[in-house]
């Protein structure tokens, strides 16, 4: 489109031109019309024209399309491209129409002709340069000013609130301190509830619902992982600015902050403040949840402990005195409390009822059924009757006590010292090592169900009589199944092993030398079940 000298003379350094010069000018530059967001020329290219905006608007920007920054803003009057005509080097900067623009453009031939025959023309233009750069000096210094501020209240915002060590107090404090920071009239911090799929507000000013991932400025920015800024629409009359709070590279949550559809709309750089003190906001909140952790862990812990002194309580202190035989035994929970245990039981007639037993879970719901059955066991057997009558009566009682599926293994045997014979059932328990005088080592098996699967069951009994020197040694698997450092099982094989060495050993040292060389077999490698053992020796 043709240019009339009309539209030169808008620009100073074209008024000086007598009539011939400036119908030249007019013949060789163009006027053009460009659309919004057009890129009129990229940082690096070849220089060949020089820009005047006409009417419309110009950014000025450096750095690559995915890190651009924006250097000025150009309106109506102003001018471009000057310096790469005037220094014949690449371009310096990209130049990018913001709305709807109308430029005049000269081919560098005809703007280095006017600037060599009119010097004024180039004093003008370079003093517009000058003007601009003190004006974005200018500019800068205030903004370098302002972020300095910026930034010195988000260093000490994010010491104030990393004085929180409370949940509820460390969210309600990172919002408010977020809507202070960023000079806004109100906000919301919402956190993933990981089972909803939902971010639910846990810091508000008003009764803010739920939002779905993906929803609002809020859920946009959770969504996406980015800074996310809202100018006032339909459905929300408000600027919005949200930032994500993100730990290891996952969104947790979100900051929102807003203000009123006529304050001021936030900027760039606000969005990069709210970014920076949600990192911030981050840590803090991952700090409050550890703490409350550690406190709900110290209260379980000294549950725990109580639970573990009552349940010692139920471990006899030391062995029952019983003429001709000797009682030594092991309890050693993997954690800090046990679902193995064992028991003396006297009987009538100078009888002894012994037990070892093992809960098929761990912890504390393994505890808590050891107890329950320990006492029923404890009185079925005082109830009396045949071995297999005693066990099948706790069986039907813990059957029915049982919950979720829980069972028990028990091996009980029942002493008469003045026969020495040892009547048992074993209710699907490791077989016990019956070791002879002789050297000679055999299992007792039983080929029971383990008590409270089966509420009608029936138990088989055995019976053996003791000879001078023989030994029971009863164990739970937490000794045959302790591993070392290469994951390789203690064993039936080192058991048995064990127990051809044992014949002349009296029942305390029996434990003492089954407790160390399981010890030593495992070495550094933690104790992964509990370990329980009684030994009955006749002397």
């Amino acid at each position: 489109m043709s240019v009339l000298k009309t539209h030169l003379t808008a620009f100073p350094f074209f008024k000086s031109l007598p009539p011939q010069d400036l119908d030249r000018v007019a013949r060789a530059a163009t006027r053009q019309t460009f659309p919004a967001r057009t890129l009129l020329f990229s940082e690096g290219a070849h220089g060949d024209r020089f820009y005047m905006i006409v009417s419309g608007m110009v950014e000025i920007l450096s750095g690559s399309a995915e890190n651009e920054t924006q250097l000025n803003l150009l309106g109506a009057g102003a001018w471009f491209g000057e310096l790469a005509l005037l220094d014949n080097h690449p371009r310096s900067a990209s130049a990018r129409t913001v709305k709807r623009s109308v430029l005049i453009t000269l081919p560098k031939q005809e703007f280095l002709w006017l600037v060599t025959t009119y010097p004024l023309a180039l004093f003008q233009i370079v003093s517009g340069i000058q003007e601009m750069l003190r004006e974005r000096t200018e500019a800068y210094r205030v903004e370098a000013e302002l972020r300095a501020a910026q930034l010195e209240k988000l260093y000490s915002t994010a010491l104030d609130i990393t004085r929180h060590r409370e949940p509820l107090q460390a969210l309600n404090d990172i919002r408010e301190h977020a809507v202070d920071l960023l000079a806004s009239a109100g906000g919301d911090l919402y956190l993933l509830d990981k089972t909803a799929t939902m971010l639910i507000p846990h810091a508000s000013d008003l009764q803010t619902r739920p939002l779905r991932v993906g929803e609002g400025c809020a859920g946009r920015a959770f969504a996406s992982g980015a800074p996310c800024i809202a100018r006032p629409n339909a459905r929300s009359p408000m600027y919005e600015l949200a930032a994500p709070i993100r730990l290891d590279a996952r969104s947790i949550g979100v900051l929102n902050v807003y203000r009123a559809s006529d304050g001021a709309p936030y900027q760039e750089p606000d969005q990069t403040l709210l970014e920076l003190f949600a990192s911030q906001a981050a840590i803090v909140i991952e700090n409050a949840e550890l703490n409350a952790m550690q406190i709900e862990k110290a209260r379980l812990d000294g549950e725990l402990s109580a639970a573990r002194l009552v349940q010692r309580s139920l471990i006899p202190n030391r062995p029952p005195r019983i003429a001709g035989y000797e009682l030594a035994a092991l309890w050693e929970p993997a954690r800090q409390v046990s679902g193995d245990f064992y028991d003396f039981i006297p009987l009538p007639e100078g009888r002894m009822g012994l037990v070892i037993a093992d809960v098929s879970d761990k912890g504390t719901p393994a505890a808590l059924f050891m107890a329950s059955a320990r006492s029923i066991l404890r009185a079925s057997v005082e109830l009396g009757g045949s071995v297999a009558s005693m066990v099948a009566r706790a069986n039907r009682a813990i059957a029915n006590d049982s919950a979720r599926g829980m069972f028990i293994t028990v091996f009980l045997g029942i002493l008469d010292p003045s026969a020495h014979t040892f009547a048992y059932v074993n209710a699907g328990h490791n077989p016990p090592l019956l070791v002879r005088a002789e050297n000679d080592v055999a299992e007792l098996s039983g080929g029971n169900y383990a008590l409270g699967i089966l509420d009608d069951a029936t138990f088989a009994a055995s019976e053996i009589v003791l000879r001078h020197g023989d030994l029971v040694l009863m164990y739970t698997d937490g000794v045959t199944e302790a591993s070392d450092a290469d994951n390789e099982l203690f064993g039936e094989e080192r058991l048995h092993a064990l127990a051809r060495t044992l014949p002349d050993t009296d029942a305390v040292n029996v434990i003492s030398r089954l407790d160390a060389q399981v010890r030593e077999f495992t070495g550094a490698t933690p104790q992964s079940d509990d370990i329980t053992a009684v030994a009955l020796k006749r002397n």
